[in-house]
């Protein structure tokens, strides 16, 4: 009997046990979550925090290394890309100012101390223009042209020295030359332009002609201005009567 309870066997017969209940380990599991919620909270760092280097934490840096990551870098440079083109596109426009700079010239109403204005090479430099440019010869090239006026009427003239003559512009013609009446001691606002001699006057107490068989040098009345230039008459309707004259033209132009 003692034998069988100090858990001896029987005659070689083994005595079966009741096991002891089995209880759930708490304290196991606890410390696991415990560890888990470290680690997590580390990793949550570790992502919202760059490494002390200035590189990007090692989980991020996969992230960004992934397939999955290359689309979004696509879309935010697609979005940034057009604001970018447009600010390009403003900056290279040129302005407004720039472009007037370079298609016109400061310039001043017949003389130095006439009202200012901005006009281009054509305007400045066309016979008969109004402009002032210190120089223009330099920017024309040279003195003004000879040009052709077509004579299309004209007044008898009676042979007074005291007369004057000037051009009514047609506003017609073909070719070289514009076309004109002539006309004899007119007032001045039928006048397109007075005609005058190589010295600048319209009439000349000692009867000289303001017509001349030859061209001559014409005395500017606005120096450094196209006002006066050469021209040279012709009368295309007296069937070759009356040969070519060459005058002095002064455009009136204004006050």
């Amino acid at each position: 009997m003692l034998a069988f309870h100090n858990g001896d066997t029987l005659g070689n017969i083994p005595v079966i046990r009741e096991a002891p209940p089995q209880r759930f380990p708490w304290k196991a599991t606890m410390a696991m979550g415990a560890v888990a919620i470290v680690v997590g909270f580390c990793a949550a760092l570790l992502l919202d925090h760059p490494a002390p280097n200035g590189q990007v934490a090692d989980a991020e840096a996969h992230a960004r290394s992934t397939p999955g990551a290359v689309p979004t870098e696509r879309v935010k440079a697609a979005v940034a890309s057009p604001s970018a083109t447009r600010s390009s596109s403003v900056r290279a426009a040129p302005s407004p100012s720039v472009s007037r700079t370079a298609s016109c010239l400061p310039v001043r109403f017949k003389m130095p101390g006439g009202p200012a204005d901005c006009r281009s090479k054509a305007d400045i430099c066309a016979p008969g223009a109004p402009w002032y440019l210190a120089d223009i010869e330099a920017l024309c090239g040279g003195p003004a042209p000879l040009q052709a006026v077509h004579i299309i009427s004209e007044p008898p003239t009676g042979g007074d020295p005291g007369s004057s003559f000037c051009l009514a512009w047609t506003g017609s013609g073909e070719g070289v030359g514009k076309d004109a009446v002539l006309l004899m001691n007119a007032p001045g606002y039928q006048c397109g332009a007075a005609l005058v001699g190589a010295d600048g006057q319209a009439v000349h107490p000692d009867g000289t002609s303001v017509f001349s068989a030859i061209p001559s040098d014409c005395t500017e009345s606005y120096p450094d201005t196209r006002m006066t230039y050469p021209a040279v008459l012709d009368f295309p309707n007296d069937g070759g009567a009356q040969p070519p004259q060459y005058v002095c033209v002064l455009a009136n132009v204004g006050a």
